[in-house]
């Protein structure tokens, strides 16, 4: 692209409408994760209290017992203590806004180019206050569900049907 205004702000464009999908994907995939660990919060302690109540495991191992009571109790506060409900709202929050502008970008690039350059400028540039706004919040996953979502996006799992299909005729 040349160097002018609208050819830099399209690779702008691009290079956010890129991030936006690495770190949406990657926050998706950390939800599930912690989706699934709220869930076993949730089970675990029901579990553990049956299994302290079951008359064969009482009878037969006390000790087993005192260690399925004390999991039983002391799961759910250590679960409310990481306070993961408020990160998994959070998180459910972030991907979709990061999602959406990822899209927006692309329309961005795409069809809003075609614009004059202070047109273009004006309709790109509260995507950059939303992208400044949702990067406040600092969310952080571990590092390597970002490589996770690296991997999954490369492989082709986010490409649309149409697009594969222009690709190949």
């Amino acid at each position: 692209m040349p160097s002018t205004p609208t050819g830099q702000l399209i690779d702008e464009c691009r290079r956010q409408e890129e991030g936006c999908n690495y770190t949406g994907v990657s926050f998706l995939i950390w939800l599930r994760w912690m989706k699934a660990f709220r869930l076993v919060c949730y089970v675990a302690p029901v579990f553990f209290g049956a299994l302290a109540t079951w008359k064969i495991v009482s009878q037969g191992s006390p000790t087993t017992a005192a260690v399925c009571t004390l999991l039983a109790t002391v799961i759910p506060p250590a679960y409310k203590a990481t306070r993961a409900d408020k990160a998994i709202e959070d998180y459910i929050t972030a991907s979709g806004e990061f999602i959406n502008l990822r899209d927006r970008f692309r329309q961005a690039a795409n069809i809003y180019s075609h614009e004059p350059f202070t047109q273009f400028e004006a309709k790109c540039k509260p995507l950059f206050d939303r992208l400044e706004k949702v990067r406040a919040r600092s969310l952080t996953p571990p590092n390597w569900f970002f490589w996770l979502s690296q991997k999954k996006i490369q492989s082709g799992d986010y490409k649309h049907d149409y697009d594969i299909a222009r690709e190949s005729a």
